[in-house]
């Protein structure tokens, strides 16, 4: 008996039915069900496993009819029901009742009453049902079209790479891969039902697929997807994404910093760093990435160091530009290569990127040479030589470009990806994979390639289980504890309890009071000087914005004026805010002011940040973010991301050489905060956090917490109702 999860057996039945139902089709018009029927025939589908019904009709295109579900052979593999959204429900009702294994739905325009109707339906059905909203699904290697078009895209060649998309129209980009063939091609919609993870799953076990490429909208259950990754990655199965559109945390208004800085796309660019997947920014690097993966002979890359060949010093100035703007290191050839290469090439600088064509004296067998000398450099992952591939090329234009390929061929020796990539990202002359000969991948536009191969080194980590929660952090009965006291919250969290939560969780703070008056004040700080002194209001989030903060107070009389200066400028501000007191704390000199902070996320659940602080924090946005619960290394991972750690670590001597060890560890707590917290606190935002010079000692100055409010719940529901695509 089968232990594989009932979702996979019905993407079997989908994918690979011998038995089909068509709902939709009509006598009367071209409707896509006879779009869909019109396909299968063309593929050679038995008719007499296609099982046409119509409630009037009794032949169409040329095919019997029957006229109701019930009366359909029990235990079809697969229906199609392209019918009005109305219809739909009963329909798959009626389907299940006989039996079905699966159903695909490509209708659109459901309301949202029908589509939870109909999820709802999905979730609790024995069938599997697929879309709605969608193109259908293309069996490519088994000539199974389940398509609404006829005649588009259905006549693909076969080959090893599928695609699943959320998009429909994104399926036509796999007519941009140039002499790649697809497995499976699948158009996933609404996913009502079966969703993107279930078909990575399943494409894990898939013989015919050998990588996966993924136009992505959203993703509903993190959890499944990185299971599905997982699956990929343990069968050798490599994915790259392009992840479309923004999720609904960008949109919505964010009282902290961190909101404001976190784009709807940081949490999915987190998510695929922790699964070390590939992602890309648009059709064209997605395309040439998966034609890159299906080339034959092609190894994947151990790095991304590019070594980049041209013939042209105008090209290789051009490389060098692009290559900044693409996750590629074109690093310096070791000091071997490039004396090899020079005794070889006279006259020629020995950069990276190598204008190879610079020496006007190196023969044949030199410039040859130059290409596998420079491959073999231990700096080296792959190789892209730059050249004229364009599809308009003449006779006499083509035989040059002949005339390097054994200088490619030469390349290849040294066990590393290569490829060859055309100048613009113009179609390529079909000829030019006849002059690189095999094992050489002939790509479109340099920017497009240099993913490509940086796409090439990745899904190589395995992916992560669980984050190991530290032993110091709070007990669960103590979490519980701190929880129904936020839960009785609304907005920012007070003073006293903000504190707490921070230091239940190890987060350094600066020495501070909250006071009522000026004397409770002058007494604290009596051996403390210099202090800070802050206006302390629920109300006000951004004390500096207001004229509620004084620095830099030296003295008792200081102190007494400063806070009599806060009191009524706050007064002037913001007359309607209600007021604690004044918060005292001691003044940390000899700092850089970072910031770390959270948001939450209605799918990921935190989107923990770390990066430059201040006032200025909006503006510089230099940040970096991850998923909580971050691990150590991955807190690290964060901080290295972003300009202040170059800034720390020696750039430009422009500040003493900082440990970042502490604050690595400040976000690694407060990511376990984030996720202990995320369905209460909204967003948190510990700004400035202190790191001394040198040592790197954190203090965290300012912290504000937002719970979250009735509104937000509201918002946080909207944004996760499906949508038609």
């Amino acid at each position: 008996m089968s232990t594989r999860p009932p979702h996979l057996a019905g993407i079997d039945s989908l994918l690979r039915p011998q038995s089909v139902a068509v709902l939709g089709a009509s006598a009367k018009r071209a409707a896509d069900g006879n779009a869909a029927l019109a396909n299968l025939r063309r593929q050679g589908f038995p008719e007499s496993e296609l099982h046409l019904v119509h409630p009037s009709a009794d032949v169409i295109d040329g095919l019997p009819v029957t006229p109701d579900i019930a009366a359909l052979p029990h235990g079809l593999d697969t229906a199609l029901v392209s019918l009005p959204g109305a219809a739909v429900l009963e329909t798959l009702k009626a389907l299940e009742a006989v039996g079905c294994r699966s159903a695909l739905v490509p209708s659109a325009g459901l309301d949202a009453l029908q589509t939870r109707q109909l999820a709802a339906f999905a979730a609790s059905s024995a069938m599997a049902v697929h879309g709605n909203n969608c193109m259908g699904v293309l069996n490519i290697t088994d000539g199974i079209p389940l398509w609404f078009y006829d005649g588009i895209l259905t006549e693909h060649a076969r080959g090893r790479i599928s695609l699943v998309s959320q998009s429909g129209s994104a399926t036509f980009l796999s007519r941009a891969t140039e002499e790649t063939g697809f497995a499976k091609i699948i158009s996933t919609g609404n996913e009502i039902g079966l969703t993107t993870a279930d078909y990575l799953t399943w494409l894990a076990t898939d013989p015919a697929t050998e990588g996966v490429g993924l136009v992505l909208e959203s993703i509903k259950d993190v959890a499944a997807f990185t299971e599905g990754v997982r699956a990929l990655r343990e069968a050798g199965k490599p994915v790259i994404a392009l992840k479309v559109g923004r999720t609904a945390l960008g949109a919505r208004a964010s009282m902290a910093h961190t909101g404001a800085l976190l784009g709807g796309d940081e949490a999915y660019r987190a998510l695929f760093e922790r699964l070390d997947v590939p992602l890309v920014n648009d059709y064209d690097e997605l395309a040439v990435s998966l034609q890159l993966l299906a080339t034959s002979g092609v190894p994947a890359a151990r790095g991304n160091r590019v070594a980049v060949i041209t013939d042209s010093g105008g090209e290789a100035g051009l490389t060098a530009d692009l290559a900044k703007r693409y996750p590629v290191r074109l690093t310096p050839f070791t000091p071997d290569t490039s004396k090899r290469i020079a005794e070889l090439m006279p006259e020629t600088a020995v950069n990276n990127p190598f204008d190879a064509g610079a020496s006007p004296s190196a023969d044949d067998e030199a410039y040859n040479l130059s290409y596998e000398i420079a491959a073999r450099d231990e700096n080296v992952d792959s190789v892209m030589v730059v050249m004229e591939a364009h599809a308009t090329l003449t006779e006499p234009e083509l035989a040059y470009a002949a005339d390097i390929g054994l200088a490619i061929q030469a390349a290849t020796r040294a066990g590393k990806p290569v490829v060859v990539a055309n100048s613009s990202a113009a179609n390529t002359h079909p000829r030019f994979r006849d002059f690189v000969g095999p094992g050489v991948a002939v790509l479109r536009g340099i920017g497009p390639s240099f993913t490509a191969l940086a796409a090439s080194a990745r899904n190589r980590r395995p992916v992560p289980g669980p984050t190991q929660r530290p032993d110091d952090l709070p007990t669960p009965d103590r979490v519980d504890e701190l929880r129904a006291e936020t839960a009785a919250h609304q907005g920012p969290l007070p003073d006293d309890l903000t504190r707490r939560l921070l230091t239940a969780y190890g987060i350094p703070l600066v020495a501070a009071v909250t006071v009522t008056d000026p004397d409770q004040a002058v007494d604290w700080a009596e051996g403390r000087y210099p202090v800070v002194a802050k206006i302390s209001s629920p109300d006000i989030p951004h004390r500096s914005d207001v004229g509620g903060v004084a620095v830099g107070l030296t003295d008792a009389t200081a102190l007494r004026t400063a806070l009599k200066d806060i009191a009524e400028s706050v007064a002037t501000a913001r007359p309607d805010a209600r007021i604690s007191g004044f918060e005292i704390q001691e003044q940390v000199t000899d700092s850089h002011e970072a910031m770390l902070g959270w948001a939450a996320d209605p799918v990921f659940g935190a989107v923990p940040t770390v990066g430059s602080g201040g006032v200025l924090v909006e503006l510089d946005a230099d940040t970096a973010s991850g998923l909580a619960p971050l691990t150590p290394a991955e807190a690290r991972g964060c901080i290295d991301r972003t300009r202040m750690a170059r800034l720390l670590t020696g750039y430009r001597n422009l500040h003493p050489f900082t440990a970042l060890g502490s604050l690595a560890d400040a976000l690694h707590r407060l990511s376990w905060l984030a996720a202990d917290f995320r369905d209460l606190i909204d967003e948190a935002d510990l700004n400035p956090t202190l790191v001394a010079y040198g040592a790197g000692r954190v203090r965290v100055v300012d912290a504000l917490l937002v719970a979250r409010t009735v509104s937000d719940e509201a918002g946080r529901a909207d944004s996760v109702e499906g949508t038609d695509r």
